[in-house]
C-alpha cells in the first residue's frame, strides 16, 4: 500500500463532486454522479430510489473531470495527504490480528448483504466466460480460488476451495 496508494482528506467544508473516470491507453470514460461503488449507484441493479440516472460522458469531455480532480488533488489547502495516518491505523489492526483474520473480515463486511441475498439465478455460470475477463485475469490465484469457491458453495457443490491451495 506504501508504494501504490496515496490518501487524502477534504480539509475545507466544500462539497467535492463525485465521479469515477475509467482510462485506457486509447480514450477516457466518465461516469457521474457516483455516490458509491456500490452495484445500484453504478446503474447495474434496481435501487430503492424512484430514479437512478448515471451519465457517461466520452473525451474530451471525461478528460475535464480528470483535469478537475488533479486539481483538487494537487492543492494542499483543500486536501490533506493522510496516507502515513491510514497505513499507521491499518498497520496497529495488523499487530493484534493475524492478516488472514483482516482479510476474512473485509471480505465479509464487503459482501455480507449481497450473499445474504444472493441466488442461484445470478451466480456466475463458467459457460459465460467469467474467465476470460480483464478482472479475473487481474486475480491472484488465491483469490480466483476463494472466488470459484464461493460459486461453488452457494450453487450446492459438496467441497469449497480452500484458500491457499
Amino acid at each position: 500500500m506504501r508504494r501504490k496508494a496515496s490518501f487524502s482528506t477534504n480539509t475545507t467544508r466544500e462539497g467535492m463532486n463525485n465521479f469515477l473516470v475509467v482510462e485506457n491507453p486509447e480514450d477516457s470514460y466518465t461516469y457521474m454522479p457516483m455516490n458509491s461503488f456500490t452495484a445500484v449507484d453504478l446503474g447495474c441493479e434496481r435501487g430503492n430510489n424512484n430514479s437512478n440516472m448515471v451519465t457517461r460522458f466520452e473525451n474530451p469531455a471525461s478528460k475535464e473531470f480528470m483535469n478537475l480532480f488533479e486539481s483538487v488533488w494537487n492543492d494542499q489547502e483543500k486536501l490533506t495527504d493522510v496516507t502515513n495516518d491510514v497505513i499507521d491505523m491499518i498497520s496497529s489492526v495488523y499487530q493484534e490480528n493475524s492478516p488472514e483474520l483482516i482479510y476474512f473480515m473485509t471480505l465479509y463486511n464487503i459482501f455480507s448483504e449481497f450473499l445474504d441475498d444472493i441466488s442461484e439465478d445470478v451466480l456466475p455460470n463458467e459457460a459465460t466466460g467469467f474467465k476470460d475477463s480483464v478482472i479475473w485475469n487481474k486475480l491472484y490465484n488465491f483469490q480466483k480460488d476463494a472466488a470459484l469457491a464461493v460459486i461453488k458453495y452457494y450453487k450446492g457443490a459438496d467441497a469449497l476451495c480452500h484458500a491457499g491451495k
